[in-house]
């Protein structure tokens, strides 16, 4: 009864102009900054922090916030439109949102895109609200063997992508992992595969990867094959997805989001992970699993919702533990520090209403996400009607504005060319530059908790299995592998039995 009081409470402190309008431009800042190839919302955020010295405490996680919960969706607008992911939690919509524009469905895939992720960040939000404490108890269980279990499970999801093809797979997830090695070792702190260049000594971003693979290399095949980016026509006059629409792929959003509040609440994993994994989930559960990458909605559905799912979820650990669940929730945690707030669940005792207004906040900018998400992307949809031409340039030079903006190095925008070669090269031989990007992504991170893992434990490599948490999770992973392998092996031993 406290809690719906303290939440009512924290709906009319929101619903103050005051605070309304930080919650408004924090999210279509966020929005804006996403759907930009290279910016980020984490970017934006961060360049937002000297602005909020000027606030009090509420309003400055409000703005956070905002840019948060907008950020978050807004890298799918370019994903689904010009195949190019605004973050690398984006990358799963360019799969099969990406194939519905090509079709002519580029408002539909929008129209399910911003609903499944609204969906998936109120439910997030209202966990976030009502079970902060139990499922912080619960994070707060996880230590370095925990994340790098995780992290694993996130690597073998891949296979579920892309199972058809389960050799070429790992070799571009390996080679993804090898890029994400360069640079200085975490440990010791030795360069690596920097072949005595300084510049490579500070490592390869996977932001500048992700932007030459898919940007870059996008507009080269563009060029190569005189190929027209601009939607098919559909019959009649363009509309998004219908109710109706919506109805059929509510199993997939409800995954999703069940995937993406678990996955968020882990300190660490964020968005990427998220989306990443409720994609393989759900290829192996949805009726159209097989068809996934031509354009299913479920395809589209269930990784947005779980990567919104996560934003809630990675709350919960820094409003109750002061620990950040992700690189997001770590600047405002900074923003909380640089005014005198300490978060823990002393908070809840101290200032139960400025929590409670946060809480109030986020279930708002969910709802309002939707036409935040629609406005900006009727500013995208100008650029589909552009040439090809001129559409090709603006993407070269925002991509490369991009790359150069990620650390204001120029060595970044050579690396981001280099990749767009490579990128083009793979598209044009088949070779799949999805897992190249996730293995750079997460293959650091695996490295940097095997790493302090086994030095924590004295060099006992049972840790990762005698640790409930940890073994439970990497049982999970092998049995995911086999899963995911299996319609292979049965297909190569139905062949054999047929030679036989």
């Amino acid at each position: 009864m406290q809690t719906l009081e303290f939440i009512l409470g924290g709906f009319q402190s929101v619903f103050q102009i005051a605070a309304f309008l930080t919650v408004v431009i924090g999210l279509l800042v966020g929005v804006i900054a996403g759907a930009l190839p290279g910016i980020s919302f984490v970017n934006a955020m961060a360049m937002a922090l000297p602005f909020t010295y000027t606030m009090d405490v509420t309003h400055a996680m409000l703005f956070l916030g905002g840019i948060y919960v907008g950020g978050v969706f807004g890298g799918s607008i370019s994903a689904i439109m010009i195949n190019v992911p605004g973050t690398p939690a984006s990358l799963p919509a360019t799969w099969d949102g990406y194939a519905m524009t090509k079709k002519g469905q580029v408002k539909r895939a929008l129209t399910i895109a911003v609903t499944a992720s609204a969906i998936g960040g109120l439910i997030s939000a209202l966990m976030l609200t009502f079970l902060s404490a139990p499922f912080a108890s619960f994070a707060m269980k996880f230590s370095q063997p925990e994340f790098f279990a995780a992290t694993v499970l996130g690597l073998v999801s891949v296979i579920a992508i892309a199972k058809d093809k389960p050799v070429i797979t790992m070799i571009s997830l390996l080679v993804g992992m090898a890029i994400g090695t360069v640079g200085v070792d975490p440990l010791f702190g030795q360069a690596r595969f920097s072949f005595g260049v300084p510049e490579i000594e500070s490592g390869i971003r996977f932001v500048v990867v992700m932007i030459g693979l898919f940007a870059i290399g996008e507009v080269i095949d563009l060029v190569a094959t005189d190929r027209d980016l601009r939607p098919k026509k559909t019959e009649g006059k363009a509309v998004g997805a219908s109710f109706r629409d919506i109805l059929d792929v509510k199993g997939a959003i409800l995954r999703g989001s069940g995937l993406g509040c678990i996955i968020g609440i882990i300190p660490g994993a964020g968005a990427t992970p998220g989306a990443v994994i409720s994609y393989g989930v759900e290829k192996q559960v949805n009726p159209r699993g097989a068809e996934f990458g031509t354009g299913v909605e479920g395809g589209l559905a269930a990784p947005e919702a779980a990567k919104n799912a996560t934003t809630g979820a990675a709350m919960i650990p820094l409003l109750t533990l002061g620990i950040p669940g992700s690189a997001a929730t770590a600047i405002m945690l900074a923003a909380m520090m640089l005014q005198g707030v300490n978060p823990g669940p002393l908070l809840f005792v101290m200032d139960p209403s400025m929590v409670y207004t946060i809480f109030a906040a986020m279930i708002i900018a969910n709802i309002l996400m939707i036409g935040a998400g629609v406005g900006v992307a009727q500013i995208f949809s100008f650029l589909m009607r552009t040439p090809p031409a001129i559409l090709a340039g603006f993407i070269v030079i925002l991509s490369l504005i991009g790359a150069y903006g990620v650390r204001n190095n120029i060595f970044d925008v050579y690396v981001c060319l280099v990749f767009g070669v490579i990128g083009w090269v793979m598209k044009r031989v088949g070779f799949p530059s999805a897992p190249l990007v996730l293995g750079v992504i997460l293959g650091p991170l695996a490295e940097r908790y095997f790493l302090t893992s086994i030095a924590n434990s004295h060099q006992d490599y049972t840790v990762f299995f005698s640790r409930p948490i940890s073994g439970s999770i990497l049982f999970i992973a092998a049995l995911f592998v086999l899963w995911s392998l299996w319609p292979s092996v049965r297909a190569r031993i139905g062949r054999r039995s047929a030679a036989s």
